[in-house]
This record gives C-alpha cells, structure tokens and sequence, in this order.
C-alpha cells in the first residue's frame, strides 16, 4: 500500500471527525437559541430591541437619537420592562441608514430580517461562492455566531464589512474602499486600516474610503437631520463618561485587556499601558504582513489584531475572529501544513471562554488567548522556537 493509499482515508476520517463535532455544535447551537427563546428573554429579542428603537426614534427625532434621556423614555414608552433605563445609541449616524428601515418593521420580523441579511453577508464576505462547504458549517457552528444571533447585535456586519472590504483590495479596490468607509460606523475597528492600506499602497482604496465617508455625512445630514454629525461629535464624550460609570457592569462581556485591567481592580495606567504595548506590536506584525501583501493570511491577522488593538471591543464583536482562524488553517490545509496543536486548543480554549463570558467575569483569558493565536498566526512562536533551538549550546565534548 502506498503512503498516498494510506493517507487518504485518514484525511477521510479527519474531515469526517470535523464534519461530526460541527453538526454537534451546529445542533447545540440551535437547542441553545430554543431554550434562550422559551426562557421569554429581557428585553425581548435581547440588544437588537436597542437597535430597532433606534431606527424608530431617529426617524422621529433626527438628531435627537443624542439625548441619552429623551431617548430612554421613547424606549421606555415601547418596553415598560426598561423603567428605569435604556439602551443609549454611542454610533456615528451612518449605522442608522440601516437602522431607520428596521425601524418601521415589526421587531419580531425585524429581528430576523436582520440576523439572516447580516449573516448572508458574514457567510458572502467570508466564503463567496464557497459558502455550501465545511468552513460555511464552521462558521454557523462557532460559538461566536451563537453569541451574535441571541444578542441580536451587529458582529455580522462588522465582519462582513471587515473582511469583504480587505479580500477585494486587490481585485476591486473602489469597492473595497466603500465596504471600509462604512465599517467607520464602528470606528474602533478601523484603528489598523490606515496601517494596511499604507504600507500596501492601496490609494484608490483610501481615496475610495474617504469619499464614501464624505457622501454618507451628506446622504445622513440630508435624509435625517442637518445637525446630526455636530449632535455627534458634542455627545460623544457624555457617552463616555456612561460607558466609565457603567463599566463594571460591562467588563466581563469584554475580551479587551483593558476591561481585564478593570475587573481585577487594576489602576487605569496598568491598563491603558499594556493595551499602548500590544496595540503597538499588532501594528508592526500588520504593517510588516501587508507590505508582502494582502492575502487570506494577512487578512487573518488583521481581523484578529482589529479586536486585540481596541480598548472597547465585545463578544458579540468577535465573528471577525472565526472567520480569520477559519481563514488562516485554510491556508495550511491548501498548503499541505498541518494546524498546529497549539492554535486547536487556543481555539478550543477560545470558544468555551466566549460563552463562558456571557454570565461570567473571565479576566485576561480571552485577551491572552487572542494574542496568543495573533503570534502564531504571525509565526512569531515557530520562530522563537527556531532561535532557542539555534542557541542550544551542546555539552562538550568528554576528554
């Protein structure tokens, strides 16, 4: 029997073992979504009640989707199980021109219009036409989609921007520039895109970024209110203040090393100073991996370094990781390089954090399991261990 022979049915029986544990998360996560349905969660349909009261109050209000007390009390006039609170809106005005058409839907239908068009996009930015395969079902099967779907929130959409606008850079730059301008309704995960499209000398992207932000200010100023942007920027340091005031509530929800700094009672320079040590690494890995280019393997680095490099980043935020660990073995696998052990149980040990964080405070966990995988990715661990192994010094020779 040949050694060929021979590995085809063990690559057989892996994909089978994979195919396997993936319908078993698949199904997990469907029991999961049931009983979190049944349980009659509050508020119903979970974050996505805050964003569909969005669309509804600034189609309203216009500008007024700033006044954290106004817009508690419309929220509270539609859920009187929010007395008390609300969900404020921190979002520049581009997320609302998505937003205003959910909003003059029901929120039963919204809610699933939302979860199936964001995830469509999720599976199409990721895969393309490869999305009926083994990395589709790996993706509905991650936990990171679990987390998304029963929060009802927007990691879809971020990833689908994300990784959509990095896998056209080369083929259709203008695109791609317009799919990054709008990932700045998110502004935190855009920190790294000066970065990459510098170092790999993507012009007619950033001129394409550039321009689509100028066009939605016009598009959003025009259709909502004149003043919106201005309402922005003078609100937005209240919203930071909320956010400070209300961290503790909000830290175990975050894989962020700073929230793990907060948990832990560390002061806010431990913090902020070893989030300025890790952003700054992230930044020469990303800038020295686009350079060579912007291939499947940068494209992972840089989803994962985009939450790494960000103080304020949630679990929901997190699809973008999946699909770069998804990104990153197909790679390997295409290259006939086996997947490290290493990166299968920090991904392992990533999964089960993530849902462990929904109801409990994990400090650091995910922050280092995340670096972690970033180095690997990197190949900064392979050649460490290549250096230590050169530094080896043999025992003399015996006399």
């Amino acid at each position: 029997m040949t050694a060929t022979s021979t590995a085809a049915p063990s690559l057989t029986r892996d994909r089978r073992a994979v195919l396997i544990l993936l319908v078993a998360l698949t199904l997990y996560n469907g029991t999961y979504l049931v009983s979190w349905w049944l349980s009659s969660p509050q508020p119903p349909f979970g974050d996505f009640s805050g964003l569909w009261s969005f669309g509804k109050f600034a189609a309203l209000a216009g500008a007024g989707i700033y006044d954290p007390f106004a817009l508690a009390a419309y929220q509270q006039q539609l859920d009187p199980s929010l007395s008390g609170g609300g969900f404020p809106y921190p979002y520049p005005p581009t997320f609302l021109l998505a937003l205003i058409p959910l909003g003059m839907m029901a929120l039963p239908a919204a809610y699933v219009c939302w979860i199936a068009v964001t995830f469509a996009l999720y599976a199409l930015a990721s895969l393309g036409r490869d999305w009926l395969s083994l990395p589709g079902l790996a993706l509905v099967a991650a936990p990171t989609t679990l987390i998304n779907a029963i929060t009802g929130q927007n990691g879809f959409l971020s990833a689908a921007l994300l990784i959509g606008g990095l896998r056209l850079l080369a083929t259709r730059p203008l695109v791609a520039g317009a799919l990054l301008g709008l990932l700045a309704y998110k502004p935190q995960f855009v920190l790294l895109m000066p970065i990459v499209l510098l170092a790999s000398r993507n012009w007619r992207a950033i001129g394409a970024a550039v321009v689509t932000t100028l066009i939605v200010v016009v598009i959003t100023s025009a259709t909502i209110d004149g003043s919106i942007w201005l309402q922005w920027i003078v609100r937005f340091p209240s919203y930071q203040a909320l956010l400070q005031a209300n961290q503790s509530s909000l830290d175990h929800m975050m894989p962020t090393v700073i929230a793990g700094a907060h948990s832990i009672g560390a002061p806010p320079a431990i913090g902020y100073g070893l989030q300025l040590i890790l952003s700054c690494l992230v930044a020469v890995l990303i800038w020295r991996a686009s350079r060579r280019g912007i291939d499947s393997g940068t494209i992972a680095l840089i989803a994962i370094g985009s939450i790494i490099v960000t103080p304020y980043a949630m679990i929901y935020d997190m699809p973008m990781v999946a699909v770069a660990i998804m990104l990153h073995w197909k790679v390997r696998i295409d290259a006939n390089e086996p997947v490290p052990p290493l990166e299968i149980g920090v991904t392992v040990a990533l999964g089960a954090t993530v849902l462990a964080m929904i109801s409990h405070s994990v400090p650091f966990v995910a922050a280092i399991l995340l670096v972690g995988m970033l180095l690997s990715m990197a190949g900064v661990l392979e050649r460490g261990g290549r250096l230590a192994d050169r530094l080896k010094v043999s025992p003399p020779a015996a006399t």
